[in-house]
């Protein structure tokens, strides 16, 4: 009997290493975007700085088109504010992949922004 119920959890436990990870299912993941020091006096940006932030924004946009990013925004607050804070709420299979999301972004490869990134779930959406 011993010798049945062992061979039946390892059964069991092959089966459940075998599955196709490709099948995974994406989570949701919240990153968050802060200004570097830098930026958060408004006369230290330049028109590159500016561009860099459209590029941003625009690939936000096209990321939300191909079904990655639900949602994106900022908080209505000056720049200089130390609460400023940009969201974006997004799909990633996993945390690698969601951190490589972030770092990514244009205004985070420019170092205009800074992105951390936690697991996020989102319970209720007016976007679904």
């Amino acid at each position: 009997m011993k010798r049945i119920i062992f061979l039946l959890i390892l059964f069991v436990s092959v089966q459940a290493f075998a599955q196709d990870s490709t099948k995974t299912k994406n989570r949701q993941w919240l990153g968050v975007l802060t200004l570097a020091e830098k930026f958060t006096t408004e006369a230290n940006w330049t028109p590159a700085d500016q561009a860099v932030v459209g590029e941003h924004f625009q690939r936000l946009l096209k990321k939300k088109e191909e079904g990655v990013v639900i949602l994106a925004g900022r908080m209505d607050l000056p720049l200089n504010d130390p609460e400023m804070k940009g969201l974006v709420i997004f799909n990633a299979k996993d945390e690698r992949e969601a951190q490589q999301f972030m770092q990514d972004d244009p205004a985070v490869k420019a170092k205009i922004m800074l992105a951390k990134v936690y697991p996020y779930g989102v319970a209720v959406s007016k976007c679904n």
